[in-house]
């Protein structure tokens, strides 16, 4: 029988239950139960394991009564009306398991309280409370002694195990955990720099919002509150200038004054948060692992916004024809006229991403010695032309992609030349990084960005002056944009059901040979320059067409005389 209690815990629970085993021949005054549980009112697992042993030693003792007794009637319906049995044979107190502690305070003072009366342990509290009051003047100039006088009665200054190894502060903990993060990594894996940024956001979040708070004080049910208002905590509050602790006031009101945050926001803002407090129990800031109790939402199957492709005639629209550049817009956007040129026209003849384009040196732009072909090469190893690593968003993504022939004709070549011969600047196209390090953030801005200025008249980026509109709803009232993104997704669209030349239909594993698609794992990066990849690909690339859209009308040379 020594080895049959256990501790247990329902998981959308915080309370640990003692577990006994009840010995075969007694079951039937059990209704044949094989096991009796019972609450053991603590989520402190220390004190938790002292409780377990006394419900052990307790009902071993009333199984020795029962058997000597041989106990008929009616069998007990459930755990507690055993111990009430017990309590009302033995005169056991409380539950029939009193459970007292005997301790001196911080002053001097001697308590024995017993931790299974309720009503006791809230008099005690409130007890302490009221002498903490009339201490605050005494101590005003200690705060770690007035931090210890407001946080008696609370679990943590009753239970020694759960006192920190080092307490730390939030703000503290915020910058130490993200110095770990800039320095080793997550997982042993280095982050890139953006995706540093992209945590330092939501951490800066949980910073604020914390403050100089310990990091030990932070209970349980705090936690769960948090993950009740965060799903309506207001998308992009701070453009809206609003701060943390108004985002946050109006998140638990459940305003509706901004939109609210995406799935996928909310699991990066957890996320953080787990990180932070998975840190701080590994470093001895808190003294229980509470980042399990974090529930990570899937967002795998949640509804975001849509990212439409363009249709025919929003094509029509962003390439006029002969009039393609009249709506490009002033030079302050801080994009070059060239890049507004050829980046539209590139996406929609190969479906790249903007980071891919932006990231291209002059001298990317290669000829096959075999055969013929001219290609874009995308690579993740060496440097861009401003000294920067080059990256992709994954393996598959190093590829050679073919130049469309309508791009020759328009004079691609050409500019490509023009760079070439530029000796001062070797990238493609002549951009500047922005603060997370992106060449081509600010092409997307100028392209497909509504921002409202403060004389109330919006900026209108270059789709929306075309008419084209960028960001809407349907019918089911589900959010749906247009970008410079829908370009791979107008791509795609227009490959599929097409065929190739030899007749053959385009399959999904050759259009992601040409996305770079992370899709099953192609695993298309060790391509070195292969011939019959690549000419698979140029057959691919040629099949891209649009015979309702005036590019035949649009030139480099007309552009540049202009």
């Amino acid at each position: 029988m020594a080895q049959g209690h256990f501790l247990v815990r329902n998981r959308h629970q915080n309370t640990w239950y003692g577990r006994v085993v009840v010995p075969l021949a007694l079951r039937p005054l059990f209704n044949h139960r094989r096991e009796l549980r019972h609450s053991l009112h603590t989520p402190d697992k220390q004190r938790a394991k002292r409780l377990s042993r006394l419900f052990w030693v307790q009902c071993q003792s009333g199984f020795e009564q029962l058997q000597q007794q041989q106990r008929r009637g009616q069998p007990f319906q459930d755990t507690q009306e055993f111990i009430s049995w017990l309590s009302q044979d033995k005169g056991q107190g409380h539950n029939g398991m009193a459970y007292k502690v005997d301790f001196v305070d911080m002053l001097g003072r001697r308590h024995v309280i017993d931790l299974d009366d309720p009503e006791k342990e809230e008099e005690f509290a409130r007890r302490l409370q009221d002498d903490a009051a009339k201490l605050l003047g005494e101590f005003k100039d200690r705060p770690d002694i007035l931090d210890r006088l407001m946080n008696i009665g609370k679990a943590e200054f009753s239970s020694p195990a759960n006192q920190p190894e080092s307490p730390t502060t939030f703000h503290e903990a915020v910058d130490l955990y993200y110095n770990k993060l800039e320095t080793q990594g997550r997982k042993g894996r280095k982050l890139a720099f953006r995706t540093l940024l992209h945590y330092r956001d939501k951490l800066k979040f949980w910073q604020k919002h914390f403050g100089q708070r310990q990091m030990h004080t932070l209970t349980l049910k705090e936690i769960g509150e948090i993950q009740n208002w965060l799903p309506c905590l207001g998308a992009n509050f701070t453009k809206k200038n609003y701060s943390v602790e108004e985002a946050v006031m109006l998140a638990r009101g459940k305003s509706t004054r901004l939109l609210y945050i995406s799935d996928k926001s909310r699991a990066e803002y957890l996320g953080q948060l787990r990180g932070l407090l998975e840190f701080s129990y590994a470093n001895g800031f808190i003294a229980s692992e509470m980042a399990r109790h974090i529930e990570i939402p899937n967002t795998k199957l949640s509804k975001a916004i849509d990212r439409l492709p363009f249709t025919t005639n929003d094509l029509q629209m962003i390439f006029p024809g002969s009039d393609y550049g009249i709506d490009f817009g002033i030079h302050k956007s801080g994009v070059d006229r060239a890049a507004k040129f050829w980046f539209p026209l590139l996406a929609v003849f190969s479906g790249a991403r903007l980071e891919e384009l932006g990231q291209l040196n002059a001298t990317d732009i290669k000829t096959c010695p075999e055969t013929g072909i001219v290609y874009a090469a995308f690579e993740n190893e060496g440097f861009a032309a401003d000294g920067h690593k080059k990256h992709t968003k994954n393996l598959n993504s190093v590829r050679p992609v073919p130049i469309h022939s309508t791009l020759v004709e328009i004079g691609f070549l050409n500019y490509v030349k023009e760079r070439q011969a530029d000796t001062k600047n070797g990238l493609l196209f002549k951009l500047t990084r922005d603060k997370q390090g992106r060449l081509a953030k600010r092409v997307a801005n100028w392209f497909a960005r509504v921002e409202q200025r403060k004389t109330g008249n919006p900026t209108l980026g270059y789709i929306e002056r075309r008419g084209v509109e960028s960001k809407g709803q349907n019918r089911s009232r589900e959010r749906w944009s247009k970008s410079f993104h829908s370009f791979r997704h107008t791509v795609i669209d227009n490959l599929r059901g097409k065929k190739l030349a030899n007749g053959e239909y385009i399959r999904e594993p050759d259009i992601g040979l040409v996305m770079g698609h992370d899709r099953a794992k192609l695993e298309t990066a060790a391509y070195g320059v292969d011939r019959s990849q690549l000419e698979l690909r140029k057959a691919v690339i040629e099949a891209i067409e649009y015979p309702d859209v005036g590019f035949g009308e649009i030139g480099w040379q007309v552009l540049k005389k202009k």
